[in-house]
């Protein structure tokens, strides 16, 4: 049997990832070489680390699990301590991560961020200050960036296809936007970041979806009702019928961004520049990367690590008076298995593909390119001409995002050997918009398996840090939070407060 008939037989009636439907036909080799980058062998490295020699490390203070931004939030915040950080990938910063080709940096996760309302947390905003990222603007009560290059231009922050079609927004102006903009705009100052500042009488908009709340509240198209669950997609993973009437509301009235023009902030690497900066002021010996965490014990006198040393092919025991633990908590029924308990969501596998090419320099388009068509996982791209520097060394990316449905994981280590297929549909989509070719030298596919906790109905305000059998500290978006860099931030810090 082949393969495709293997995995059609075994689908149980889910629909398969457009990477393998269609006919069993060869798409061939490519023009360009193409680089998969995943951390799916992690079981095979269980495996083959029975064998490694043990090496007992000096026991830390803090030993933190996880280098995305959660982590090194924490890190930051543990200048008086002795601590360690552990990260599996080889590269710090999880779903805000960035690849690199011929002395470029490019973005292959989260890319933006926005101005920074006053009455966001004032944790986060001390933080960023500390770093020199954003500064305070009494005039319009705004914390904005400090390096304004990185600004994208209004005029060409967007535009959108929509099955064919090219327009500038994607939900069009009319009769039923102004009704939808109304309701929303109502919430304008009360939905701040991060989420658990939000006053507890606007709570209950967490125990519903956003579609019975818009239903509730006004009549609700079809193109309608596609084009908000298009925007749901794109920051939380899943549609209006799945994510809670809070999530929704709080995508489009965190900001006012209907009473005034909120600067967006895109550098070419994407949230890697907010990786960078907490990076910096941290001891590079306390940070691990290649260093995979396998178990978690208690101990009388705080824990113990087992963290596989890759590169050196070894295990570390490490002790900790405390653990925060801001990896993905899906493996915590591996590493920690009481603990894992706490947490029952449902996550969002993304995968993000670049193109590296030569284009024509003065060739330039928009920065978002919104995109709404037959296979609704691809939800557009990024042009990186639009950003400062975002040609360097006479190279321009072009980078696709997908985001896949939960069902899809079980395909992702099938992507190595269709990645021919992936690239040649993801390329066919951005020539489709830019109505001209792109001339690839290079194309890399990142693959996140757990890219984003889906914030459905009684989602957020499950702090497991409040929790009194949670016996270590949690971090991550992925703790009833908002899959946001701010939430993230968050999360890191108060990890800390609660230790």
């Amino acid at each position: 049997m082949k393969r495709r008939e293997f995995l059609k037989t075994t689908a149980l009636g889910s629909t398969l990832p457009f990477w393998l439907q269609g006919c069993d036909f060869s798409f061939g080799s490519s023009e360009f070489p193409i680089h998969v980058h995943s951390d799916h062998q992690i079981g095979h490295l269980m495996m083959t680390s029975q064998s490694w020699p043990s090496v007992q490390k000096d026991k830390v203070e803090i030993a933190i699990v996880g280098g995305g931004i959660a982590g090194l939030a924490a890190a930051n915040m543990l200048q008086t301590k002795s601590w360690k950080l552990f990260e599996l990938s080889d590269r710090m910063g999880g779903t805000s991560g960035a690849g690199q080709f011929e002395g470029i940096r490019f973005s292959q996760g989260a890319h933006y961020d926005l101005d920074y309302p006053a009455y966001y947390g004032e944790e986060v905003l001390k933080l960023l200050e500390s770093l020199d990222v954003i500064i305070y603007q009494p005039w319009n009560k705004i914390w904005s960036f400090v390096d304004q290059q990185h600004m994208i231009p209004y005029t060409r922050r967007q535009h959108c296809y929509v099955d064919g079609e090219i327009r500038s927004d994607l939900i069009p102006d009319g009769p039923e936007k102004d009704i939808f903009m109304k309701l929303m705009t109502s919430f304008t100052d009360q939905m701040p970041l991060p989420t658990r500042l939000i006053k507890p009488e606007l709570r209950h908009l967490n125990d519903l979806t956003f579609e019975d709340y818009l239903l509730q509240n006004m009549e609700l198209s079809p193109d309608l009702k596609r084009q908000i669950s298009y925007h749901m997609m794109d920051d939380y993973g899943a549609g209006i019928s799945q994510v809670s009437a809070l999530a929704g509301i709080h995508y489009f009235a965190c900001r006012p961004y209907y009473r005034e023009e909120v600067n967006l902030f895109s550098p070419p690497h994407g949230n890697d520049y907010f990786v960078q900066k907490l990076v910096k002021p941290l001891s590079s010996d306390n940070i691990l990367t290649n260093h995979l965490v396998r178990k978690i014990e208690e101990t009388p006198d705080g824990f113990q690590l087992e963290i596989l040393d890759i590169n050196n092919q070894q295990v570390i025991v490490q002790k900790a008076e405390q653990v925060i633990y801001a990896g993905q908590k899906h493996a915590l029924k591996y590493i920690y298995p009481d603990q894992s308990k706490f947490f029952n969501f449902e996550q969002a596998p993304w995968m993000v593909v670049n193109f590296i090419t030569n284009q024509e320099k003065g060739n330039y388009g928009y920065w978002q390119n919104e995109f709404l068509g037959e296979n609704e996982a691809f939800l557009g791209f990024v042009d990186s001409s639009v950003q400062a520097q975002g040609i360097l060394n006479g190279k321009r990316v072009f980078t696709g995002y997908y985001c896949l449905k939960p069902a899809d994981r079980n395909y992702l280590t099938t992507i190595e050997e269709n990645k021919t297929r992936i690239i040649k549909e993801t390329k066919g989509y951005i020539e489709a918009m830019l109505r001209n070719k792109i001339k690839p030298e290079a194309a890399f596919i990142q693959v996140m398996g757990h890219a984003m906790p889906i914030p459905k109905p009684g989602y957020l305000f499950n702090d497991v840090n409040d929790h009194p059998q949670a016996k270590i500290k949690f971090a991550g978006v992925d703790n009833g939070r908002l899959p946001l860099l701010f939430e993230a931030l968050d999360s890191g810090i108060t990890s800390i407060m609660h230790s």
